[in-house]
């Protein structure tokens, strides 16, 4: 009855039709040398021969290919502890779950393995569908994106000051048994402390750590560091890292006069203005405070006043202004003193202003 059943099953998918019979488990799974190895798997069968599938039925799984040479048993369900395998099989056949679990891969375990159904009536059968299993000796690195807005950015990690973002790293799970942990470290280190939310969840394939925090300036050139943790026979670590790249407007306008201190009649006196913004490209107006108003005097960073006299004497203002200010504002601003005084019979004189 075995051969019958299973010839049935042949020459139904050889005419595209399953018959009834099919299996549910991916083409190709990744494990990690010395970890474990996890096959989601589903079964159906045709509708007959369900008095057939109790519990008690046996659920084995074969390295090799069905039909195509020598086939081995690795893993049977009636005696779990002798087989090439050692590992956990998961639900019940009535379920038709033939999800599995091969603990402590090694390279020799790579190659093609198939499921086979036994009942103690008339269905016994092998699902002819395989899966490829494919044994990495090292980890990979974590994956570390951003997203802004649950948008994903993509232009070298590029946001704007007092936006809300999420740092997410995430790394494949080879064998939930033995969760891999994953870390967070910054540089400058205080950035992780300071306002910034970490959550961390797992699915079937992957574990996930956010950062959740509202960017500043001085998240500029910032660097964010996850490390993960393979459990094996000994600690494996993988890290990797991402540098933010953050777009404010000017901060810190400062100005400074030189000469220093007082500015003796007739000399020249130069007023420079400076500021930290990204992108730093920027655009420096000076103004002349006035008792009506400020009024501008000239654009650059740089004023240079020659032939100074007393007119010149007065509180001068700077503004910066980069492509995140779209027009000049005047709260953006440093301001700085002109103090004139006069020489005369080899003797200093302070002008009033």
């Amino acid at each position: 009855m075995e051969i019958s059943v299973t010839f049935l099953l042949t020459g139904c998918l050889i005419q595209g039709v399953f018959c009834g019979f099919n299996i549910n488990l991916p083409e190709r799974v990744e494990a990690l040398e010395g970890s474990c190895v996890f096959i989601p798997c589903t079964f159906d069968i045709d509708q007959k021969y369900e008095q057939d599938l109790t519990d008690s039925a046996k659920r084995i799984w074969y390295k090799g290919i069905l039909y195509q040479g020598k086939t081995t048993v690795v893993f049977d369900s009636s005696s779990p502890d002798t087989g090439l395998f050692r590992g956990e099989i998961f639900g019940t056949p009535t379920e038709k779950n033939c999800t599995i679990r091969f603990n402590n891969v090694e390279q020799k375990d790579k190659g093609s393995y198939y499921f086979r159904l036994e009942t103690n009536g008339r269905l016994k059968l092998s699902y002819p569908k395989t899966i490829e299993i494919v044994i990495i000796d090292s980890p990979p690195k974590p994956t570390v994106s951003l997203f802004e807005d649950q948008e994903k950015v993509k232009e070298e990690m590029e946001v704007m000051e007092g936006s809300s973002v999420n740092l997410r790293c995430s790394t494949k799970i080879f064998c939930s048994s033995r969760p891999a942990v994953l870390t967070w470290s910054s540089s400058p280190e205080h950035l992780l402390k300071e306002s910034v939310t970490q959550q961390q969840r797992q699915n079937e394939t992957e574990l996930i750590s956010d950062l959740i925090f509202t960017v500043t300036h001085r998240h500029h050139s910032a660097t964010f560091t996850c490390t993960v943790t393979h459990q094996l026979q000994k600690k494996i670590m993988k890290q990797e890292y991402r540098t933010l790249h953050v777009q404010y407007a000017p901060k810190s306008t400062s100005a400074h006069v030189s000469p220093s201190g007082f500015v003796l009649e007739g000399r020249s006196v130069t007023l420079s203005c400076s500021s930290d913004a990204n992108p730093p490209e920027l655009n420096y107006t000076w103004y002349r405070d006035t008792e009506e108003h400020l009024k501008p005097v000239q654009t650059g960073q740089n004023l240079t006043i020659n032939n100074t006299d007393p007119t010149h004497s007065g509180r001068y203002v700077c503004t910066a202004q980069n492509t995140i200010i779209s027009k000049l504002d005047l709260s953006i601003y440093t301001t700085i003193y002109i103090h004139m005084v006069k020489m005369f019979d080899g003797e200093l004189f302070f002008e009033e202003w």
